[in-house]
């Protein structure tokens, strides 16, 4: 059976999502949570403040985590302490049905509430009477009584709702407060608030598409042999988004290893030419033989660079060898078929990493 706090933030976080498809507003320029939310609702004596994340998953959780001494208690999880003050005084009454606060959304950080004395509340919630419905959108809240930082938290989304409204019928909340939070949508929407999340979806987007098409070639970079590697390049674009290490963008800051790992690791598979001529390009192999990236080696017949890349490749099992007499758009078809066999028996195999909480749902 629910309670009432998981009723009210179920109840609540449907009326936002009823909200964003009547302004037929852009998903991808909001919050994640407002499409997967995750909720922890504590108790502030007669209030209930109400903490709204992005979900980890693809569902909702919505979790009631008890009673605490005040907001702040709750917000950074602080122990028990004997509230002294607040720092901001909730409206107690007024024609608006919600109070708003939102955070500015800049490129050098985001607005800071920075409380500098301990055993304190952020607002005087449960300690007063009654108060208004009031929401938080994008503040960090930072605990720094002295030089250093005892407790920080970013907050997406918070409401604070009295017993009084949380006992009564929940669309007489949402008749007062329904237009306050269109408008909030509206802004975040419309600000560069909306541009950030839009990025991150775009991130999210452009990231899933290269692990699912992505293709790296890799091998020697010499005048002759850059032709071949551009003609195996255009082969795999037929089917997948291919590219030449060199052609893929690096930061200043990364080192030849780190550009490697990054974009291999962000491939679906790679593919490494060798024709058997010594060069730079045997420095990208063992940068790729411990990244765990499922990796085509197409190598002449008479043999490798080096024999060491031979004997090593029987030890990773997501690596393999294919041999081509003349050009490596012999193999090239069975070395693809190969790759997308493994990468699908990898998806198959139960792993208990994929049960662990660093994973995200897709």
């Amino acid at each position: 059976m629910e309670t009432p706090e998981h009723l009210f933030a179920s109840r609540f976080l449907q009326g936002v999502r009823g909200l964003i498809e009547l302004q037929n507003l852009k998903i991808e320029r909001l919050p994640k949570w407002v499409t997967h939310a995750h909720v922890e609702i504590g108790k502030v004596n007669n209030s209930n403040v109400f903490m709204f994340e992005d979900s980890l998953g693809d569902k909702d959780e919505i979790l009631f985590l008890g009673e605490f001494c005040s907001d702040l208690q709750f917000f950074l999880r602080l122990p028990e302490y004997l509230v002294r003050g607040f720092s901001l005084p909730l409206k107690k009454k007024g024609t608006m049905g919600m109070g708003v606060v939102v955070g500015e959304f800049e490129k050098d950080g985001k607005a800071i509430i920075r409380i500098v004395t301990q055993n304190t509340a952020l607002t005087d919630a449960g300690y007063i009477p009654y108060h208004m419905p009031m929401s938080w959108t994008n503040i960090m809240i930072e605990l720094k009584p002295s030089e250093s930082v005892l407790a920080i938290r970013f907050i997406p989304f918070a409401l604070y709702i009295h017993d009084r409204d949380l006992a009564a019928d929940f669309e007489d909340f949402w008749n007062r407060a329904c237009k306050n939070i269109q408008d909030l949508l509206l802004t975040l929407h419309n600000s560069k608030a909306g541009d950030y999340y839009e990025q991150l979806a775009e991130r999210r987007r452009v990231f899933l598409l290269n692990k699912e098409h992505g293709v790296v070639v890799f091998g020697k970079y010499g005048e002759d042999e850059i032709k071949e590697l551009s003609q195996v390049r255009d082969y795999l674009r037929k089917e997948y988004d291919a590219h030449l290490l060199v052609e893929l963008p690096e930061h200043p800051s990364m080192s030849l290893e780190e550009k490697v790992k990054f974009w291999a690791s962000a491939s679906r598979f790679c593919v490494w030419v060798d024709k058997g001529v010594p060069s730079g390009h045997l420095v990208e192999y063992p940068h790729l033989k411990y990244s765990g990236t499922v990796v085509a080696l197409l190598m002449l017949e008479q043999g490798a660079s080096t024999s060491m890349i031979e004997d090593e490749s029987t030890n990773f099992p997501y690596i393999k060898i294919f041999r081509f007499k003349t050009t490596p758009l012999e193999v090239i078809d069975v070395a693809v078929a190969w790759a997308e066999s493994f990468i699908v028996k990898r998806l198959q195999k139960p792993s208990k990493s994929r049960q662990q909480p660093w994973r995200m749902a897709l």
